[in-house]
Order: structure tokens, then sequence, then C-alpha cells
């Protein structure tokens, strides 16, 4: 009946031009499935589920008003949710809060190597440093390439970033105070999708994260287009890119299963307000995944989707 009301609420505030995802955070304790800290259920639709599975209690059975309903008790029965209705799992908050220590402590279990545990969550605060050149290099980027380095090496899927954020009062109650500039101060998700889609029916949201048709920005670097071209030891990464601050460099960050590398080239002779096409040759190798990434000399950047190259 909760999630009834909740996405109720939802369509109340969506209409064809503007969509109010009811996706859902979720900690682990308590009655809810142990995953290792906070995950986030990226939904394809309304989906109904009950945090336990009692002995004897089936994965899934029939519900006169609500359809089917999921009893979820474990990783496993949580995994397989997410395989049944198209259902995308992400971390918000990697290493923080109650996600301390996780995903490390996680990397090796069956479900984190999953394709449905999608994700990690790229957010502003709880330790960024804005001395940095790479907005949140040393609270996330580290953390999410050397994850993929250790999947890419022992064969799990790899994570893409997902922008999130959280809005709270100044009293530390959730709410929306005149200061909480969302969309001045928020990290971001473009996604290439043709229309807006309807609560009943998101999964064009989470098609295009799991294609990687998207890109993650601080909102002063936008990437319109891009594409790794080319087949074989020999690829070119193409990235369309359109900026307000004038641009610091771009670069191509790649992974061998033990080292992180990147290929940097300065952008300082592209002005304030520009839009170029960046053309960044690689060679394979020992690759076994790159991103790419654009940042301006104020540190905010445009993050790509982490592309593999290796089966």
């Amino acid at each position: 009946a909760d999630l009834a009301d909740y996405y109720a609420a939802a369509r109340s505030q969506s209409d064809r031009g503007f969509l109010l995802a009811p996706n859902d955070e979720n900690s682990t304790g308590g009655r809810r499935p142990f995953l290792g800290g906070h995950y986030d259920l990226l939904l394809s639709h309304p989906v109904y589920w009950r945090p336990a599975r009692p002995a004897g209690a089936p994965l899934s059975e029939p519900h006169a008003r609500y359809g089917t309903v999921y009893n979820v008790g474990t990783p496993a029965d949580l995994l397989a949710m997410a395989e049944a209705e198209g259902i995308l799992i992400s971390m918000p908050h990697p290493d923080a809060k109650r996600s301390t220590g996780y995903p490390a402590a996680i990397l090796d279990s069956a479900y984190f190597r999953h394709p449905a545990y999608w994700g990690l969550g790229y957010r502003w605060g709880m330790g960024i440093d804005a001395s940095e050149r790479r907005l949140g290099e040393y609270r996330f980027l580290r953390l999410w390439d050397a994850t993929n380095n250790h999947l890419a090496a022992t064969g799990g899927a790899l994570k893409q970033a997902l922008a999130i954020s959280e809005s709270r009062s100044d009293k530390g109650e959730r709410g929306k105070p005149p200061a909480d500039d969302a969309y001045g101060m928020t990290p971001v998700n473009y996604l290439r999708i043709d229309t807006v889609p309807g609560v009943d029916d998101m999964s064009a949201i989470t098609d295009a994260l799991r294609r990687g048709d998207y890109f993650v920005t601080t909102g002063e670097v936008l990437m319109p287009r891009f594409e790794l071209r080319g087949e074989g030891e020999r690829r070119v990464v193409v990235a369309e890119l359109e900026w307000t601050f004038p641009l610091d460099f771009v670069e191509v960050v790649w992974g061998d299963g033990e080292r992180v590398g990147r290929e940097v080239v300065s952008a300082l002779d592209q002005g304030p307000f520009g839009k170029t096409v960046f053309e960044i040759p690689v060679a394979v190798g020992a690759k076994r995944w790159l991103r790419f990434a654009g940042w301006d000399v104020a540190g905010n950047g445009v993050l790509g989707p982490v592309v593999g190259l290796r089966p």
C-alpha cells in the first residue's frame, strides 16, 4: 500500500514534459536484504515488493490489487527481481556514510559483479575538495576507476557513474530550504531519449543508462555526442563538447586490470562559451576499459560512460 501511494504521488506530479521518477534508496539493516551499505533501485516501471521472505514464501506471488508482489530477503532475491523487472541497482554514496567500506567489501560477491548492479553514485559534498582539478577526484573518481580495474581483471560487469543529490533543511530534516539551489549546485544526468516517459513505463530511462546513452555533468560542460570509432587495436574517442567557463583539459582514462592511465589533452586554447569536437586516438593494447572526461578551469566537468574494450 505504501508503494502504491508512492507511485500515485509520482503520477500526480508528472506530465508529458516532466517525470518525477519513483525510484527507491534502501539501507542495509533491519529487514532489508544485506547488499552492503546503501543501494538505489532504478525502476523501469512500478514494482511491488516486501523487504522480507519468510520461510516457505515464494519469491513472487500474485496479488489481487497490485499484481505480482515480490518477497525479497536475500541479495539473490533482489537480483532475481531486478532481472525480471528490468531494475538497475546503484550504490548512491560509495565509501561514505553507511556505505563506508563499500564497494571494496563486496567486490567479489556474485551480486555486485552482475550487470544488474549497474553503477556508483557521483555526488557533491562528503569530502570533495574544491581545489581539485577534477571535481570529486579524491572522493569518487579514484574509487570508480579502481573498482572497474578490479572487475575488469576478474571478469565482473563494469560499473557506470550516476549523478545523485540529496536535499535537507538547515536543521537536518528533509526539505527544500530557500538556499538549496538544486539546479545550480547539483550534478545531473543527461539522457539521450526522444520523449519524457511516464511513471508506468520508465524503461526508456533504464534502457538509455544500460546502453551508455547518457553523460554526467555539473552543468557547465555538456557532451551532446560521444562515440568510440574503429575496431581492433586502433580506436578513436570522439566527443563533442559545449562549455561555459574556459576549458582546462580533456582526457581518456583507461584501465588494464592492474593500473589506471590517462591520455590528457590540453584545451587551454579554447575560450569561454565554446563548442568543438575532440578526437583522441587510442591504442588498445592491454587496455580493458576506457572513459572520456572534460574539465574546465573551475574544476567542473563532464563524464562519459565506461566502455569495455575486451571480453
